[in-house]
């Protein structure tokens, strides 16, 4: 037990530090826990006091505004950008290693900045007659070439009969020996396909398009579908027949990944299915390539 001695230095009672409190020990527990209580308050007020006046200096004083970051349309707009360089360059990489292709790329467009897109002048003419889809592909392009000529005279010229126009007869190639004979922009060479095209033809179909399409100011491809019954079609043409059909092929989107052309069918009166065929389409480059197997492209 302490004891409680008088201190005369302050008039106050002293005690002893080597034994137990009586006071202590007479007090109870929970009086010391408001104690503390009390006590982690007054620390907690404490420190509020002290520390809120200066992080309101600090925030008064930092009055910039944080860094500025991208709008979400602008990252957008940055990775498009981005996906079109390495698609272009992936299609100049492919004309490169066509050496016919690369010979007509000699634009610096072509060669340093290929365009995404490019078509064409639109020049859709509704066929004459049910056989002249190759008269009016030829007068269609050769409009777009600046040296239009009328169906009647390319369909003398391509030496086209009720059966159509030839991809190929003992005179040669009739659609790019006519196209050939009337310009001299672009030398018209064909591109034979096989029934099932490869993936490597598709690629080479994609970079004539669009070396063509960049060459002297862009010209326009020929293509000779053979749409075979319940396979790949046109737009618009009946997916249950199988048809023979010429059309001009006149631009390119997503760096010839998508091909742009017009159709003759549209408004032909001798055709009962043109109604629902549309005088300007797009399709996949596989898509056309596919419906061009077993015939092919002038170029």
């Amino acid at each position: 037990m302490r004891h409680a001695l008088p201190d005369a230095r302050k008039g106050v009672f002293r005690i002893s530090i080597n034994r137990p409190s009586m006071i202590n020990a007479a007090l109870p527990r929970a009086a010391f826990s408001r104690v503390a209580v009390v006590a982690a308050m007054a620390i907690a007020a404490w420190w509020a006091a002290a520390m809120v006046p200066a992080a309101l200096a600090r925030s008064a004083a930092d009055t910039s505004p944080p860094a500025a970051r991208p709008s979400v349309a602008r990252q957008a707009a940055q990775q498009a950008r981005r996906q079109a360089r390495r698609e272009a360059t992936v299609v100049l990489r492919l004309i490169r290693q066509d050496s016919a292709a690369w010979a007509k790329c000699t634009a610096a467009a072509c060669r340093t900045g290929l365009p995404a897109a490019v078509d064409l002048r639109a020049t859709q003419q509704a066929q004459a007659r049910e056989y002249y889809c190759g008269p009016a592909t030829v007068a269609e392009m050769l409009a777009q070439l600046g040296r239009p000529v009328s169906q009647a005279v390319a369909a003398r010229e391509l030496g086209t009969g009720p059966a159509g126009t030839n991809w190929a007869d003992d005179a040669g190639y009739p659609v790019p020996d006519v196209l050939n004979a009337n310009q001299g922009k672009n030398n018209y060479v064909p591109v034979a396909l096989p029934a099932m095209p490869t993936t490597a033809q598709v690629r080479e179909f994609e970079a004539d398009l669009v070396a063509d399409l960049n060459h002297q100011g862009g010209v326009p491809l020929a293509g000779n579908a053979y749409e075979v019954a319940g396979g790949p079609h046109l737009a618009g043409n009946p997916v249950n027949q199988t048809i023979f059909h010429w059309f001009d092929i006149r631009g390119y989107q997503d760096f010839g990944a998508v091909a742009d052309y017009e159709d003759s069918v549209h408004g032909a009166a001798s055709i009962g299915w043109s109604a629902g065929v549309p005088a300007y389409s797009s399709l996949s480059s596989a898509a056309i390539v596919a419906i061009l197997g077993d015939r092919g492209y002038d170029w």
